[in-house]
């Protein structure tokens, strides 16, 4: 927020923390859902049950992160149920019988049979939340490049890679330029991350 005050960026979103959700709360959606929510994620609501912060910018960083020009976090235990509806209609989209081979659908169903939407991205993909553990992966409702993509080995490593590089961007193309695809790894601490981290600061 500093930062962004500081270089005049533009703030979409002011930042907000509510109130820690009440095991009451929590309960109660899981129940809506018919899922359990996931140890980590319940963790998460007991700090706040809706937290959201985002900022964009005109500037071009560098070659590197060009495709970088904003920054966004947010996750709400209230909206989560529209959530999940949301998620499970894009997954259903994605094993549809018309245009998949009955392995593809398995694979598919597989993977995000456990999944809970933890944040929407802006251009209708969706970052999930696994259970036990609680892996970070992306969801892209087109199947680009970044679909399936592990971008935390669990929430708290995400969302510690993720603030360091100020929420560079939830958008699969913004988070590109931290993914090494040869090694199929999120690439969340070295040069390149601290690379950003300058980048913003300067």
């Amino acid at each position: 927020m500093e930062i962004a005050k500081r270089k005049n960026w533009t703030i979409t979103l002011k930042p907000f923390i509510d109130r820690p959700a009440t095991l009451t709360e929590i309960d109660s959606i899981e129940k809506q859902i018919g899922k359990t929510i996931p140890d980590d994620l319940r963790k998460l609501f007991l700090f706040s049950r809706h937290l959201e912060f985002s900022y964009q910018f005109d500037e071009t960083l560098s070659e590197e992160f060009r495709q970088n020009f904003s920054g966004d976090i947010y996750w709400n235990l209230n909206s989560l149920a529209e959530q999940y509806s949301n998620f499970q209609e894009w997954i259903k989209a994605s094993i549809d019988p018309e245009y998949n081979d009955r392995e593809a659908i398995e694979i598919t169903e597989k993977q995000w049979r456990d999944k809970l939407p933890f944040m929407d991205v802006p251009n209708g993909d969706v970052i999930a939340i696994g259970n036990n553990p609680s892996e970070i992966i992306y969801f892209s409702h087109e199947g680009d490049s970044m679909h399936g993509k592990i971008l935390g080995d669990n929430l708290w490593s995400f969302l510690d890679f993720y603030s360091r590089i100020g929420f560079a961007g939830s958008e699969d193309w913004q988070l590109e330029p931290f993914f090494d695809f040869e090694k199929n790894i999120m690439v969340t601490k070295g040069e390149k991350v601290d690379r950003y981290a300058d980048l913003l600061e300067k």
